[in-house]
């Protein structure tokens, strides 16, 4: 039955989830003063929160009404503790508020419709960010949003779509930016005359990353050997871009985050499988230290001023939250112990080598196990908050994230190992486990669950129609029918991923055959719980009705199936306005196994 989900009451854990906090999008000011993000608490919706990092432990304060804001909304704080807020709203329409502590948010006189439209914050005096709109035939215009009340300035408009932003000086004039289609590359935007230029020095194909005005430094990326290089470089050199060995030979999935004021040091975001480090290399000595950080993960975003290193970090037990690594001493910084269930990280042995997985609970001994799987395929679960797994340990739900073959995080073996081979190495990982899990339990507990988002979902799928008898029951969100179907029906950025990861290749080889969740749906015979958002931009909605009709035809022994479809959602309805809704029937549905809400 096709229909939005309902409320209900959860029972145990209701306390928990009242006071649960998530918190996305995250933006620091020009200078660093102040961070900004969308915050939800509970069953509210997402509403601005601003942090305060001048001095002291910060503590978020929630600007403006609740309207309810989307992930698609923006917020920036500007360095005079006021938020600008580009509200997404449907026919892709985007309005600005300015938000001040203390006072109803003013609407700015300027709608934009349609075309990309995103913000940079910074820039001339007075200004609290700059606007870049699509404005068609391959245009981008380009307004100055003031820090008060008031009319936007069109500051021009230039024959190139644009990306990125990397100040070049320090008083909001010349910003760097990535152009593409033909001719792309770095220009910089002279806020003064509008111009658009090269940025000069740069060999072609490398691109500005990160830039320290102050100390006249700039880090650039090359591709060379199929991989990226950083580079280092000063803004007036004139020779070619110097590339460190210590710099470029780093273990793990390196993204620059920030320089000190002087260019000195460079802030670095290493994941290591399932946690995330922070590396500081001293450009002068070529040196490199870790800052002492609890095991978590980082967000890809930092700013490091004459107060200090500024991180957004999490835990398994605390949501994102800005914190000070490094302070104007050079002291790492200690951040307080978390309040929700603990996760740790624990390695299985696969049939391809090891599997490293986020492990909520105890498997062995909990009342029930659900083996979580996430979405990409190129993607691992971290150390990171996660709301709907502290929902399940509250309910007293193991939980374990695998890391399969396919994962990032752990080498290009491990990562490429199901490129053409969706289904393949990845669902074999998935079935040794769930039978190792499993036999941990002991005989007459009850057998594990699967849950899985996107790719996740589609090979939970999988993983029930290969051996339905090793599972209790599934919830999945947003799953696809197969790389055929989703290639047909899916958007340019989704074929272009299937093509890149072979993902049209059909396994045919062994006893499951081809992949495809309508000629498999006979075998899915265990109650499931299939969600999936009404305006799903990334996996069509249409993939799920058609399993749906499916199994509703061949009724095949054994399969209960409960379908809800999330009105007005996207990809992901874990993250929307009904999200609290949407995470109460998961747990609910992994919990007791009923589809019946009371």
């Amino acid at each position: 039955m096709t229909a939005p989900v309902i409320t209900g009451t959860a029972g145990e854990e209701t306390a928990h989830r009242s006071s649960e906090t998530r918190r996305i999008n995250f933006r620091f000011s020009r200078r660093g003063r102040y961070a900004a993000c969308l915050s939800a608490r509970g069953r509210g919706p997402l509403v601005p929160e601003l942090w305060d990092l001048g001095g002291g432990t910060p503590v978020p304060m929630t600007l403006g009404q609740p309207a309810g804001e989307s992930s698609w909304s923006t917020v920036v704080p500007t360095d005079g503790g006021r938020i600008l807020l580009g509200r997404a709203q449907a026919g892709g329409v985007h309005r600005l508020l300015l938000i001040t502590p203390g006072e109803a948010p003013a609407p700015m006189p300027t709608t934009f419709h349609g075309g990309g439209f995103r913000l940079v914050a910074g820039g001339p005096e007075g200004a609290a960010a700059l606007a870049f709109h699509g404005a068609g035939e391959g245009r981008t215009t380009v307004w100055r949003v003031p820090a008060e009340p008031g009319p936007l300035e069109a500051v021009a408009t230039v024959p190139a779509v644009l990306g990125g932003g990397v100040w070049l000086d320090a008083f909001g004039r010349r910003l760097a930016l990535s152009r593409h289609g033909d001719e792309p590359g770095t220009v910089v935007l002279d806020l003064a005359d509008g111009s658009l230029s090269p940025l000069q020095g740069l060999a072609g194909g490398e691109h500005l990353l990160l830039a320290a005005p102050r100390g006249g430094v700039l880090l650039t990326t090359l591709r060379h050997e199929g991989a990226y290089r950083l580079g280092v470089r000063g803004t007036d050199d004139d020779g070619p871009t110097v590339f460190p060995r210590p710099l470029n030979e780093i273990d793990g999935a390196v993204t620059p985050l920030a320089f000190d004021p002087e260019g000195r040091r460079l802030a670095l975001l290493v994941t290591r499988g399932v946690r995330s480090h922070l590396l500081v290399y001293d450009l002068t000595t070529e040196e490199i230290r870790e800052a002492a950080l609890p095991a978590g993960a980082l967000y890809p975003s930092a700013h490091w001023s004459t107060a200090g290193l500024h991180v957004i970090h999490t835990t398994p037990d605390r949501p994102y939250a800005p914190l000070t690594v490094l302070n104007a001493s050079g002291a790492p910084a200690t951040r307080r112990g978390g309040e929700r269930a603990a996760a740790r990280a624990r390695s299985y042995d696969g049939p391809g080598g090891r599997i490293e997985a986020v492990v909520y609970g105890d498997p062995a001994r909990s009342r029930q196990v659900v083996l979580a799987l996430h979405g990409g395929p190129e993607a691992a679960w971290q150390l990171s908050f996660d709301p709907l797994f502290q929902q399940m340990a509250a309910r007293g739900i193991a939980v374990v994230a695998p890391n399969q073959r396919g994962s990032t995080g752990y080498g290009a073996a491990h990562r490429d190992a199901i490129r053409g081979a969706w289904g393949g190495p990845d669902l074999a990982d998935i079935l040794h486990l769930g039978r190792v899990v499993g036999a941990g339990r002991g005989l007459g507990a009850s057998r594990p669950m699967l849950y899985g988002a996107s790719y996740g979902a589609y090979l939970a799928l999988l993983a029930v129609a290969a051996d339905p008898h090793l599972w209790s029951r599934a919830a999945v969100v947003a799953p696809f029918l197969s790389g055929r179907e989703l290639y047909t029906d899916g958007p340019a950025t989704v074929r272009a991923m299937l093509d890149r990861l072979g993902g049209l290749e059909e396994i045919t080889d062994d006893e499951l055959g081809p992949r495809d969740l309508l000629r498999l749906a006979g075998r899915l015979r265990l109650p499931l719980l299939v969600v999936h958002g009404e305006h799903d931009d990334v996996i069509p909605v249409s993939h799920s009705r058609r399993l749906r009709d499916r199994l509703a035809e061949i009724a095949p022994p054994g399969a209960e199936l409960t379908y809800l479809e999330v009105t007005g959602a996207g990809h992901d309805p874990l993250t929307g306005r009904d999200a609290h809704l949407v995470r109460d029937r998961l747990v609910h549905f992994l919990g007791t196994g009923s589809a019946r809400w009371s």
